[in-house]
């Protein structure tokens, strides 16, 4: 899937979480101008997990990024781009919430997505370091994750991918749509 292309410096950083993430691609925080990406990234997960389903918009994706990007209390998005291309071909967004069971604030990752041509080249896990790292700097405690539905095909591999990088299976989540 091609994904909009923006023009980019170099960056290369390693304080704040962004910096070369593996062979020919960069780790950073998204930026306004990338909500289209990232909501097409996130469409592409969706449709790998079988759906998207009827609740999803394109358009709402774009504007729900877009907030994330512009508004750090909400969360944060990371993003990693090939060099040369711009093209985005992994995202993490993370949404902050408060609970009284976390005694404050911590982050859920609400989707990680790497694109099938980069997905063995480390951007997923260089993408949950930066993740780490600014959740740590923002003095959250813990991190979230909802794993795929069982019957997913590939849930093993990335229930292990997850608990390789300290994640603790917690439990069963449910939903109720509004």
């Amino acid at each position: 899937m091609n994904f909009p292309q923006r023009a980019r410096s170099g960056v290369r950083v390693g304080a704040e979480g962004q910096g070369t993430s593996s062979a020919g691609t960069a780790l950073r925080k998204s930026v306004p101008g990338d909500e289209n990406a990232v909501a097409k990234a996130v469409e592409e997960l969706l449709s790998e997990l079988g759906g998207p389903g009827p609740e999803f918009s394109l358009q709402g994706a774009k504007q729900a990024a877009l907030r994330l990007i512009q508004d750090p209390e909400q969360g944060f998005i990371f993003v990693v781009e090939e060099q040369g291309t711009g093209q985005i071909v992994g995202v993490a967004s993370i949404s902050a919430v408060q609970a009284v069971r976390a005694a404050g604030a911590y982050g859920v990752l609400q989707e990680l997505w790497i694109s099938r041509d980069f997905r063995s080249s480390d951007c997923g896990r260089h993408l949950l370091e930066a993740v780490d790292s600014e959740a740590k700097r923002r003095g959250w405690q813990m991190i979230e994750v909802t794993l795929p539905p069982d019957g997913y095909p590939a849930l093993e591999r990335v229930r292990h991918f997850y608990e390789e990088r300290g994640y603790r299976v917690g439990g069963l989540r449910a939903r109720k749509r509004l």
